[in-house]
């Protein structure tokens, strides 16, 4: 079924039509946002997604999706109340019938959604995902138990990527100074 059959989409103010005062006043979600939130899933599972307000921040459990970046996610605690400006949009589904940690994971890693994205996205210069894309994508959904347990798995994946990462790096560090104070007390 198509993505705008079974959610709404609302894309972020334009940042054009925002006053001065307005954009002194107001903290914006980035893409680094984005990967925080992808990368540091929560211990309570949220599932309130259903935030219908005019405005256009984030609620903690609201999906985000980037047309930059292609990539979707959960709002964590860390970022609600951001502003979302026209490069990213709210994803707004019925939580008794899909996970939107599993949306989050088809949207981001689904084969069949890649499929389709790299066959609607053809044909342009700068490849670049628009709502009308977004809408028109297929998916499908296994039950809604398969759909908790795979979108739980996929962002605990997420952050067990995180933290390696991190730990590969500092590792880095610490042996660089090593390597380093060696070299002074050789010298």
């Amino acid at each position: 079924m198509k993505i705008n059959e079974i959610a709404i989409i609302k894309v972020g103010q334009n940042i054009s039509r925002i006053s001065d005062s307005g954009l002194k006043k107001n903290v914006f979600y980035t893409f680094d946002d984005l990967n925080f939130d992808l990368n540091h899933i929560e211990d309570e599972y949220l599932k309130q997604n259903g935030n219908l307000q005019t405005n256009h921040q984030t609620q903690r459990g609201d999906i985000v999706f980037s047309f930059v970046g292609t990539k979707a996610t959960v709002v964590t605690e860390n970022n609600q109340g951001k502003l979302l400006n026209q490069n990213f949009a709210k994803i707004i589904i019925d939580v008794s019938l899909i996970d939107p940690y599993y949306f989050c994971y088809a949207l981001n890693e689904s084969t069949y959604i890649h499929k389709q994205k790299h066959a609607l996205m053809q044909g342009t210069n700068l490849p670049k995902m628009t709502p009308a894309i977004l809408k028109d994508l297929s998916i499908n959904f296994p039950n809604i138990k398969q759909q908790e347990r795979i979108g739980r798995a996929y962002f605990n994946l997420c952050k067990r990527q995180y933290l390696l990462k991190q730990q590969s790096d500092l590792e880095e560090q610490f042996l660089l100074k090593l390597i380093r104070k060696s070299e002074v007390e050789n010298n």
